[in-house]
């Protein structure tokens, strides 16, 4: 069943034609990825589906009874709501069919005849619903949603208007999500989350029942979610079945024949027009105005473009240094009185690749200033090696003049270019024409982005630290910063939530959590995969000791029942059984027993071994039990 229909859809922004004749579809179950270069159209594409903007032109159709979920990328809260009330309000449609599921089994038990029919169709057809809205789990799928999505429960109850714009984006999405619209429209919604959070994310659209059509420009989200892309590109649409890489494929080969047949025709094109210029007037002159005549009719088919506005970005020049870069001891840092994280050790040898990981707020970037020299450490040393000089990229692009433009900026740092070699340097950037005397503050993100990555490969630092380098870049933009890197010969530190970047281009990961920092080898891939093998051995550990438990159990029950046997006839000295204490004696220690086992299972749980008090107390409780069975199993034999 189609849900939504986009018909022939034009928007214009002034002279600016971003959508010119769009259409297409979407139906039960689509998931559905859009890609396409920054300013191309793609959020106002969405923008014009939810209903905030109208076309110029064509129709935008919305099937009968299906409701969309949108999550702008700036949302905005009433004062006096919670974050938890707001997400809580998307179970809005499945409390309202809980009361007519309610009013209608009511009315079934007095009703007959047509009524009785009419009343159990309708008991089907909410029932239907509410299994599609996932509603017999609803309540537990707020938690689950807002957990899953990165928002700690210390802002569950704080007002949503207070919370910073990653927690407010978190928690608009969080809302969209547990209410399972028939169609959730998705706007860059990994850019707020951290990698915990975007595999999760990627995870629960998997299973989602509706349909979503989802801007991004995170590749693997693209390759693991979506079974078709719809590409905007020049105003128009082009549908790619297939995940990412497969549209990749399909885009190469539709270029290639398209070329191939603009090639020919063109070929085709160049003969005619030169019989037509050699014998118009000849003895032939009615054959060329025959072929004149046929030229005139001819479809021409458009040269194809291929990433025609793909940066051409070269690496800087690395200055040679010593085998050593950067080496940390014992480095601590924080803001005011609370330490971030402290007694963090890295060394950065030449030529190395560095990804730098861990939840939002645990001090990745805080780390990579420090690294970098533009934060000062509240505590360790940095050793630096033999001509090491670091180029750094700030994620909030801080370091441009708001007054300047993107010529002024690279003439301030670089006075004795030429004007002609500014403006070739900035083309390699995409700043062509005006652009390269456009304000700062006019600039997108992603403009602004590509301004301070121009600046950083006019220098020549021996490496890099990039604070989430792909941030605001388009796909074309993303591969082509990779291949920068990947041709980069000095080493390279770098943030980031871009698990294809980190997997192409690093050789080792640091995991910040719990205040510390620890090193693994390899790429991201090689990182996570490390990960599940300790998360299996102390699943593994936890079997094994529960297995010895049940075994010296066992033992002893038999040596009871030898004692008992050894004892019959009123030898030995026990004390006299009372039934009902002994049952309670036996309750008591079948509950600790199950508590002991609860908190094992509770201590091979991520959220608990990372958090160093959480699993402190946890140890110590399982101590305390321990010493508690101990004695009741002592008290018990003497009861047996």
């Amino acid at each position: 069943m189609t849900l939504l229909l986009v018909e022939n859809v034009r928007r214009h922004y002034g002279a600016l034609e971003v959508l010119a004749g769009a259409s297409f579809q979407i139906d039960n179950g689509d998931k559905i990825g859009v890609v396409g270069r920054n300013g191309g159209g793609k959020t106002t594409l969405l923008r014009l589906i939810e209903g905030e903007e109208s076309p110029d032109g064509g129709s935008v159709t919305v099937a009968r009874n299906t409701r969309l979920g949108y999550v702008p990328q700036r949302p905005e809260f009433a004062a006096g709501i919670t974050a938890r009330t707001y997400v809580e309000a998307g179970l809005e449609e499945v409390h309202k069919i809980e009361r007519e599921l309610d009013q209608v089994g009511e009315q079934m038990a007095e009703a007959e005849g047509d009524v009785l029919t009419r009343l159990v169709r309708r008991h089907g057809e909410l029932s239907e619903r509410m299994e599609f809205l996932g509603g017999w789990e609803a309540d537990r799928r707020v938690e689950t949603v807002m957990s899953g999505i990165g928002l700690p429960e210390s802002l569950w109850d704080r007002e949503a208007c207070t919370l910073s714009g990653g927690e407010r984006s978190r928690t608009a999405l969080s809302r969209e999500l547990v209410s399972v619209p028939d169609v959730l429209l998705l706007d860059e919604p990994t850019n707020h989350l951290d990698l915990e959070g975007i595999e999760w994310l990627e995870s629960y659209l998997a299973e989602l029942a509706g349909a979503v059509l989802i801007v991004s420009h995170d590749r693997r989200l693209l390759s693991r979610v979506v079974s078709t892309i719809i590409e905007l590109e020049f105003g128009s649409l082009n549908r790619y079945p297939g995940n990412y890489p497969r549209y990749l494929d399909l885009k190469a080969e539709r270029f290639e024949t398209t070329h191939r047949a603009w090639k020919k025709q063109e070929s085709y094109v160049r003969k005619e027009e030169a019989f037509v210029k050699k014998h118009m007037g000849s003895q032939r002159t009615a054959e060329a105005k025959g072929r004149q005549k046929k030229l005139g009719h001819l479809e021409r088919i458009a040269k194809p473009a291929h990433d025609v506005r793909r940066p051409v970005i070269r690496p800087p020049a690395a200055s040679r240094g010593g085998e050593l870069v950067l080496e940390a001891r014992g480095l601590s840092a924080g803001y005011g009185d609370r330490t971030v994280f402290s007694g963090v050790d890295v060394r950065i040898g030449r030529g190395e690749r560095i990804g730098i990981v861990g939840r939002n707020g645990t001090g990745k970037s805080t780390l990579l200033k420090v690294l970098a020299g533009r934060m000062t450490p509240s505590g360790g040393e940095l050793l630096h090696g033999h001509r090491s000089v670091c180029g750094f990229y700030d994620q909030d692009t801080s370091g441009l003049r708001e007054d300047g433009t993107p010529f002024t900026e690279v003439r301030r740092d670089h006075p004795q270019m030429t004007d002609g070699e500014i403006r070739g340097h900035l083309a390699r950037f995409l700043f062509r024409g005006n652009d390269v005397d456009a304000t700062v503050t006019s600039l997108s993100g992603g403009e602004r982005a590509r301004l301070v990555l121009a600046k950083l490969v006019l220098s020549e630092p021996s490496w890099l630290a990039l604070d989430e380098p792909t941030n605001h870049l388009d796909l074309a933009s993303r591969t082509a910063l990779e291949e920068m890197l990947g041709d980069f010969t000095g080493a390279l530190a770098c943030v980031s939530h871009d698990r294809e970047f980190l997997d192409g281009l690093c050789t080792a990961i640091i995991v910040i959590e719990d205040g510390g920092a620890r090193r693994y080898e390899g790429n991201y891939s090689a990182w996570r995969e490390a990960r599940r093998r300790e998360s299996e051995a102390v699943l593994a550990d936890r079997d094994e000791k529960a297995a010895r438990v049940k075994a010296d159990r066992a033992r002893a029950e038999q040596a009871k029942a030898k004692s008992r046997k050894k004892d019959k006839g009123g030898a030995g000295k026990r004390r006299p059984r009372n039934p009902y204490l002994f049952k309670k004696l036996e309750e008591a220690i079948i509950k600790l027993e199950e508590e002991r086992e609860t908190l094992r299972s509770t201590l091979a749980e991520e959220a608990v071994y990372k958090d160093a008090d959480l699993a402190r107390e946890t140890q110590y409780r399982l101590a305390e039990i321990e010493r508690d069975l101990e004695d009741k199993n002592r008290e018990w034999e003497n009861w047996a």
